[in-house]
């Protein structure tokens, strides 16, 4: 068995090498990692995904009956039902989304630490309870923050229009250039909370401070690793339209355009699987902005050069004198 090497995280690394480093430390990872998403995150991600499942199967059966009456329709899109439905499918969607990035940087926290891939779940969870509450608040404040900043793109792009279409049409991509130029700006803010820690303003104008002058390359490896584990996710729910497409078909040739039981049992188990698949990679994107994290850091700061240094000529602890960093 080969002796286990813990990741060295704070080094500078190039495009290449952080996304070696990404799936390096996956590979390393795997199996504790997983269990500690399964566990701590599943519960949230399994009800988040049975409401995702029953809602878009209730909303593909009003879809696919042509002879549905349209005021039946109205009526069922503007009940209490349907957006009590919505409601609780967006709370258990995000909440899920939070625990599942709180466990992925308390993990990722936990291995800084202690150099080793034999972490239990319970030392995860230690490291996340204390992460989600932050999380909530950090989710609660973007989502007002994106909110007031719509309400002032539009106000604005009102305002230049009556001044002229052509000067609200500059401003409108402008606007949104420079959202996308934020939203990636602080990409790092979530294990900036976690590692140093900070609050959410605090921790947002670090991650612009750390990302100024290398906003293209932390937009890269987001991008990047968000595609590859999107494409991976979206294999877990293809079958579901197949299997969708078949029975629409089945059910048109025999006259009846109903929904089956099938079907509808079909969409709980596609989405649920699509789902936690969704969840689990979202660790590639997030580590992936933890080794760029380290890798600003040592670039700009060089706490890593500055560790050695102050080291240079101690004795490593007992346990640590067999490994290699």
């Amino acid at each position: 068995m080969d002796e286990f090497k813990p990741i060295e995280f704070q080094q500078t690394r190039d495009f290449g090498k952080k996304i070696n480093a990404t799936f390096e430390f996956l590979k390393q990872n795997f199996k504790p990692l997983s269990k500690s998403i399964l566990l701590i995150a599943g519960p949230a991600v399994l009800i988040g995904s049975i409401f995702l499942g029953s809602f878009f199967s209730d909303f593909f059966m009003r879809l696919m009956q042509p002879r549905t009456d349209p005021q039946e329709s109205a009526q069922y899109f503007s009940s209490f039902s349907f957006w009590m439905q919505m409601a609780l499918m967006y709370v258990f969607l995000i909440l899920s989304y939070i625990i599942t990035l709180a466990t992925i940087n308390g993990y990722m926290e936990t291995y800084y630490r202690k150099k080793t891939n034999q972490i239990q779940v319970s030392e995860v969870w230690e490291a996340t309870r204390h992460l989600v509450g932050r999380y909530a608040g950090s989710v609660l404040l973007i989502f007002i923050c994106s909110m007031a900043l719509g309400l002032a793109l539009v106000l604005i792009s009102v305002a230049f229009k009556m001044i002229a279409t052509a000067l609200m049409v500059v401003w409108i991509i402008a606007a949104i250039i420079g959202m996308i130029y934020l939203l990636v700006g602080i990409s790092l803010v979530f294990f900036v909370q976690a590692h140093e820690p900070q609050g959410f303003f605090s921790a947002a104008t670090r991650s612009l401070q750390l990302t100024k002058g290398k906003w293209w390359s932390t937009f890269g490896i987001a991008f990047t690793l968000s595609l590859i584990g999107g494409t991976i996710s979206y294999i877990f729910i293809l079958p579901y339209y197949v299997f969708m497409i078949i029975s629409a078909l089945h059910g048109t040739n025999e006259g009846r355009p109903e929904i089956s039981e099938s079907m509808k049992i079909a969409s709980y188990v596609f989405f649920t699987l699509y789902y936690l698949a969704q969840m689990l990679l979202q660790t590639l994107p997030q580590v992936g902005l933890v080794f760029q994290y380290f890798n600003l850091v040592e670039r700009k700061e060089a706490t890593g050069l500055m560790g050695d240094i102050e080291n240079f000529g101690k004795p490593l602890p007992d346990n640590n004198r067999n490994e290699t960093f």
